[in-house]
This record gives structure tokens, sequence and C-alpha cells, in this order.
């Protein structure tokens, strides 16, 4: 990555006192007191024991890289991005916004939970023993809780904390319309955070999809739309946004989305609902550890179900397996009969009546098969569900004209991807025991697939 227009935008950059720290993908971040004393405090240290993918290196041994490591890179493409726009496009951002901006790129994910995203998919359960929020919306408690980090962001960054926590929260409307172009400058289409996980997770998931990003390109043609409330492309840098949205798709349908990694989501998940529904283990106890401390206390305090489906996570050789993986659309399409109903009732479902319908069918299975499958051997997981990607992206023609990659005219990549990532790259899974998979899959009248009955991992 070409440095030369990345310009320092906090008063000291590195120093023999204070080295760059050196990261993968990224090289030498550049680490000023300013920088340390945030990366020091306990809100981000904590970070190092929550990785970044969750449960993926049970799947891709490689990716064990944390959100700690991630942070760094989404300051360091911040500075390239304040760079690129202060050389060449108007000014838009004040000293003080670019300050809040670079403070928020290195606290975005302090509210995450272990596990990554994986809890977070949990909705509250209706007797309110379950209710965790979402992480970026969660920060504000880390951030204004912590014993440093407000006055370091007031007496060294010289930003508001209240204002960070404003702008991290992506679905906010407090705060000005200065508040609301940050908030979309770091969560918008073209934003530090995505610019950094998908060429981090690729490297460290061993994949070329994130790596295959035409960065210089894209960060040379950004600039602000005309009336400065978020970013977009010059008509040349379409290209580049191209290889941004082909490389999103990939990385969800075949990293994020894998069948194998979804199953042990959909464990964790099924084991943490158990173990707090129990009452062996407090949700706000569990949601303020990292992932190592997380998996003691539940592997110690869970319930008898909880145990059951931690034994399975332990080596990745007891991950459930596909009884059933398809589309929405392809279960529909499915023969009349005990599996379409099923699936068409799960996915119309929400999490705790999935359950109810999951239930119903383990007692029937065990009525009709002498088996005795406990309610938890058999699980639903679907992937997508509300997830939209950033396939529009607007781009400035040079007649001054603001379009955008949604319209074939400018961008027949983009459309077509939409469209697939709907139809093919969401998926519902139902997975199930290893051992019980034959007998489920007949009983729901399904023919296995080689998939389904050889080892995921």
């Amino acid at each position: 990555m070409n440095n030369a227009f990345a310009r320092p935008v906090l008063p000291s950059g590195s120093s023999d006192a204070n080295p760059p720290i050196r990261i993968p993908v990224r090289g030498n971040v550049p680490a000023g007191h300013e920088v340390r004393s945030l990366v020091d405090s306990a809100a981000v240290q904590r970070l190092r024991g929550v990785r970044q993918l969750g449960l993926a290196h049970l799947v891709y041994p490689g990716a064990v890289h944390t959100r700690f490591e991630h942070s760094l890179g989404v300051y360091a493409v911040g500075r390239l991005i304040l760079g690129e726009l202060a050389s060449r496009s108007p000014r838009v951002l004040s000293p003080e916004d670019e300050r809040c901006f670079l403070a928020c790129c290195l606290l975005h994910d302090v509210g995450h939970y272990p596990f990554s995203h994986t809890l977070e998919d949990l909705p509250p359960d209706p007797q309110g023993r379950v209710h965790i929020i979402r992480h970026d919306e969660r920060a504000r408690a880390i951030i204004m809780g912590d014993r440093q980090v407000p006055g370091i962001l007031r007496g060294q960054w010289g930003c508001d904390p209240d204002r960070i926590c404003r702008v991290i929260d992506e679905l906010s409307t407090e705060g000005d319309t200065g508040d609301a172009r940050l908030r979309r400058l770091l969560a918008g289409p073209l934003n530090p955070d995505r610019l950094d996980y998908l060429e981090r997770d690729s490297q460290h998931v061993g994949v070329p999809y994130g790596r295959a990003i035409d960065m210089e390109r894209l960060l040379a043609t950004v600039r602000f739309v005309p009336d400065g409330s978020e970013l977009c492309v010059l008509s040349k840098g379409v290209s580049a946004v191209e290889t941004l949205i082909f490389a999103s798709y990939l990385m969800y349908r075949e990293v994020y989305w894998h069948h194998a990694v979804r199953a042990a989501q959909a464990m964790l998940k099924r084991a943490v609902t158990e173990a707090v529904r129990s009452g062996r283990v407090l949700e706000q106890a569990l949601v303020a550890l990292d992932d190592g401390q997380a998996l003691a206390l539940l592997q110690q305090e869970g319930d008898s179900a909880t145990t059951e489906l931690m034994a399975g996570l332990g080596s990745g050789r007891g991950i459930y397996r596909r009884v059933y993986s398809g589309s929405v659309a392809e279960a529909e399409e499915l023969p009349t009969g005990a599996c379409r109903d099923v699936l068409l009732r799960l996915a119309r479902a929400n999490h705790w009546e999935a359950e109810e319908v999951l239930a119903a069918v383990i007692a029937d299975f065990n009525r009709a098969t002498g088996h005795q499958a406990k309610p938890h051997d058999l699980l639903y997981d679907a992937s997508g569900r509300d997830k939209e990607l950033f396939f529009t992206v607007p781009v400035l023609w040079s007649d001054g004209r603001l379009r955008s990659t949604a319209e074939p005219e400018v961008s027949l990549l983009a459309p077509s991807l939409a469209v697939n990532f709907e139809r093919h790259a969401k998926r519902q899974q139902l997975l199930a025991r290893p051992a019980l998979v034959r007998d489920l899959a007949t009983f729901l009248g399904l023919g296995l697939d080689k998939e389904s009955v050889v080892p995921t991992v």
C-alpha cells in the first residue's frame, strides 16, 4: 500500500518512545502516545482475547486473529482514507472530526461479546433472561464505564466521549449532521472496518478472496458526495468497488457462512441459551468475558445440555452435521411432506418459536423410531436472514451526476451479485448430532447427500 498521502492527523506520531505497532496486512501502524493510551486501556486490551471470527478456527485453523489486531487495522485504514481525502478533496472534516473518527476506529469493537457476532444473534427471550443488545450500542457502557478511556479522549484526543459513543452506535440518530457524517464514514459502504476485515480475515483463513481488493485504486478515487454526507467513488473507481463487492460476497458465502462454521455457532448459541435458562450462568457475567473465560464458564457451570454441546465443540470433531441444507426457495420446492412443512415453519419463526418446532420434531421422531434423542440434538440455522451487504455504492460522474452501483448501466456485477446473495448465499440448515443424522433424514423423508455423512471439518 502506498502511504504517500497518509498524513499524520494526530498531534504526535511514532517515536523512539512510542514505536509503531506492527500487524499483519497493514505493517507498521503509527502509534503515538494518544494511540498507545487508548490501546493500553482495559477496554481495548480485552479484545486480545476475543477472536475476530468466533468459532471459525474449528474449521479454518488459521482464524485465530483477534478483535484487537483488527481494531489497529481499522485505525490504519482510517488514516489512509483521511490522508487520501485531504490530498484530493475539498476539506469537509475539521481536525476535531478527524481525531474523533480515528478514535472511533480504535474503539469501534470494544462492545463486542465473546465469540464475535455469535451471541449477538440471540434475540431477547420471552422470559427476559436473555437480552443481548448490539455490540456497537453496548460500546457506550464500556467506554463510559472505563476508568481511563473518557479522560484519555478528553485530555489527549480533544474528543467528547459522548460523541464517540454516538458515532460508534451505527443506528443512533443522536447528534448533529457532523455526527451523522462520521457515523456514515465509520459504517457506510466504503468504511475502514470492512476494508480491513475482508483482507485480514482472508489472509488468516488462507483464502484469496479478500486479498483481491484493488485497495490503492479504491482509495485514490474516494471522495465525499457533493453535500458532504457520505463517501462515494469517482466513475473511474467502479471496477475497484466491484473488487470490494465481490470480495464481500465470496467471504460471506465461502467463509463466514461456511456450513460447519454456522453449525458450530448454532451449537454455541443453544449452549448459552440452556446455560442462562437454567440459571447456572448469568448472562451479564458471561458477556463481559473474553473467549477463553466464557468457554471455561460454560464448561464448568453449564447444565447437562450445555455440557454436551460444549463437549462437541471441544475438538471440533463433534460439530453437528447437516440433515438438510438449502435456500428458502429450495425448501418450497420440496415434495409435500413433513420436512417441507417443518422448514417453511422454521423460515417464518423467530429463535424461540423455532425451538418449539424442533422439540416437536424430536418428540415425533422418538415415538416413531424408539430413539431417546434430546431437544438440543436437532438445531436450526438460517444464515443471513436479515443481513444486507453494501452492493449499492454512490458513484460520482465527471459531469457532477451522482449515480449508484445498483444501476446496471454503472455496474453489471453489483446487481447480479445482490440477487445471487439473496437466492443462494443465504441458506437454512437442519443440524443434528452426528449419530442421529441418517435416522433423522430418513424420518423426515430426505435423501442424504454425501456431504451430510462425512466429517464437516
